[in-house]
């Protein structure tokens, strides 16, 4: 059985004198312990320095490229983990959000979920 393949999505904004390296560093390590034990890998990152989480993810350079992506038929991933959706999503991004990753067949995985996240997600667990 061969591994699922996973972008990770993260983000970390300056204003509060958040350390951009170490807030990757903490994303990306709870990223594998969630997808590693059901035999996922990470091949792709998307991190946003320096955006506001209120900040449509449409504006956020690297979330905008991860979005276009999920329209490829080549992209390297099949899936995608987010590092810590309340850096992630405000708002109502998540129900704008989730749709397009279900359009293009892409799930969406949330440690705080503890798996794959549901158009539910979003108001039961954060």
């Amino acid at each position: 059985m061969s591994a699922t393949r996973f972008a990770f999505y993260g983000r970390v904004s300056t204003e509060d004198n958040q350390d951009p390296e170490s807030s990757r560093a903490w994303q990306l390590t709870r990223s594998p312990a969630l997808i590693e034990p059901r035999g996922g890998v990470i091949v792709a990152e998307f991190f946003d320095v320096d955006k506001s989480r209120s900040i449509p993810w449409q504006r956020r350079p690297h979330a905008s490229a991860l979005l276009a992506e999920l329209r490829s038929p080549d992209r390297e991933f099949e899936a995608v983990v987010i590092g810590e959706p309340h850096r992630a999503f405000y708002g109502n991004q998540y129900g704008l959000t989730f749709p397009l990753f279900e359009h293009f067949g892409v799930p969406l995985w949330v440690p705080e979920v503890g798996g794959r996240s549901t158009r539910r997600t979003r108001r039961t667990t954060w």
